[in-house]
């Protein structure tokens, strides 16, 4: 089989940029690099001209392989780059990864027209198709013989994440994400920050993201050692001189003694980095915290997707509960820390009032920030098997900000968005954070950032 030398790398985010570059690619290019290959990035983000941008890199990098990291409201971008490549860069070996081929393996490979679609987690199976391991040979591959789709049975999971290279993030233009980083501008607009992973998988079934989450990670919780991710921050800060991260991991605060020893180590090491995390209010304890709050974290970011009982149990499968979510608030602001709730809006089965109700409550109680996203039931998600036939949208036009993919009861998909743009507004401009929000947003940075976030209002 061929082996790989000059990969680029596509990252097809055209709609929503952000100041979190991925991870996912940033793994991958460190394991090109190891396998001594050549790499080079396609990221949409910031192209005002993302696929005439794509033409120019296929023909001055002349690749001979290329990866595209897809989740699923990508798709239709992705679909658009593929026949970028295959008109420019014809005989390339196209592969496809990420959540959305993960669970629709055979039909991505046949849109996309691609030479091979992994599903699963990439790193020891990127390694082996760079290096020609054919990949009949390779557990989660899927590629066509004979006209026909090939899907090898099983997964390849990293059980050691200390055994992975640190996330290449020098593949990206780290400056232009400094720059849109928002994810602590309640805290101080001025950090400098970036977002890390400490941990793979999680135990927790809510129906928006399992089983998907599963087929991708499996089911096991894996975490790298605490001296591994200090290694990354230290490399960060003397790299690009950050003052700030985020953990981007769903569930960081599953097991407390882990994240106290990481604590333990920040402090001991001398990094005086300030940061955030998601956070389950169910898991949070006045220790914990405090272990925390002495290491540098000055906010959270809590899903409490409803303030509906009956949505967060019958809907979502959450596993917590609106009085719990209060408690976890309150211990939070006797910290001194900020906190970000995320929330949800027009799930199937959800009433007008119960939509208002969220809608309230994160008004009225003390968040700091707020995120509402619409409720999109992604493929194979216990949530898309409990309402397709509920769904009005190809999953091509999916878009948790701006658009309702149900015909419900009813509920018109316009009300639905109408209600969600008014939760912004009422949050916002609640009295009790008014002021904060001009200050956020005056200064021309702070400008800018809120120009990038008012794309998903």
């Amino acid at each position: 089989m061929r082996k790989y030398k000059r990969i680029l790398f596509v990252f097809p985010e055209t709609r929503y940029p952000s100041g979190q570059p991925s991870l996912g690619i940033a793994m991958l290019s460190a394991i090109a690099k190891e396998c001594s290959a050549e790499t080079a990035l396609c990221d949409m983000s910031f192209q005002k001209k993302p696929f005439e941008h794509l033409a120019e890199l296929l023909e001055e990098f002349k690749p001979d392989a290329v990866s595209i990291t897809v989740v699923t409201p990508q798709i239709k971008d992705t679909l658009q780059a593929c026949e970028v490549i295959r008109k420019y860069a014809g005989d390339v070996y196209l592969m496809i990864g990420g959540p959305h081929p993960t669970v629709l393996p055979v039909e991505t490979l046949e849109t996309t027209g691609a030479d091979l679609v992994y599903s699963g987690e990439g790193e020891i199976a990127f390694k082996r198709i760079i290096e020609g391991t054919d990949p009949a040979e390779i557990p989660g591959a899927c590629f066509m013989k004979d006209g026909s789709a090939i899907l090898v049975p099983g997964k390849l999971l990293v059980n050691d994440l200390d055994s992975l290279p640190l996330p290449d993030r020098d593949i990206f233009d780290m400056n232009r994400y400094f720059e849109t980083w928002y994810s602590m501008d309640r805290v101080d607009p001025s950090l400098k920050g970036t977002t890390i992973m400490g941990t793979r998988g999680c135990p927790y079934t809510c129906t928006f993201c399992q089983p998907t989450l599963s087929e991708i990670f499996g089911k096991k919780m894996r975490k790298r050692s605490p001296e591994s991710i200090i290694q990354e921050l230290k490399q960060l800060v003397e790299d690009y001189s950050i003052d700030a991260f985020m953990f981007e991991d769903s569930t960081f605060i599953i097991d407390h003694k882990w994240v106290t020893d990481i604590c333990s180590l920040m402090i001991s090491e001398g990094l005086k980095l300030r940061w955030c995390c998601n956070v389950r209010a169910d898991l949070l304890t006045e220790d914990l915290l405090e272990s925390m709050v002495n290491a540098g974290l000055s906010k959270v970011n809590m899903g409490v997707e409803s303030a509906s009982q009956r949505v967060l149990d019958d809907i979502y499968r959450k596993g917590i509960t609106v009085e719990g979510v209060q408690r976890a608030l309150r211990m939070c602001h006797s910290k001194g820390l900020f906190v970000q709730g995320y929330f949800m809006l027009g799930a199937p089965g959800e009433t007008i009032e119960e939509m208002k109700l969220t809608i309230d409550f994160a008004a009225k109680e003390p968040f700091d920030d707020a995120l509402f996203d619409i409720t999109t039931p992604f493929p194979h998600t216990e949530l898309w098997e409990m309402s397709k036939e509920l769904i009005d949208s190809d999953y091509s036009d999916f878009d948790c900000f701006h658009k309702s993919v149900y015909t419900l009861n009813g509920i018109t998909p316009e009300q639905i968005e109408k209600l969600k743009k008014n939760a912004f507004w009422k949050f916002y401009a609640h009295p009790a954070r008014i002021l904060k929000t001009i200050r956020t947003v005056l200064g021309p940075r702070n400008f800018k950032r809120t120009m990038l976030k008012v794309r998903r209002v």
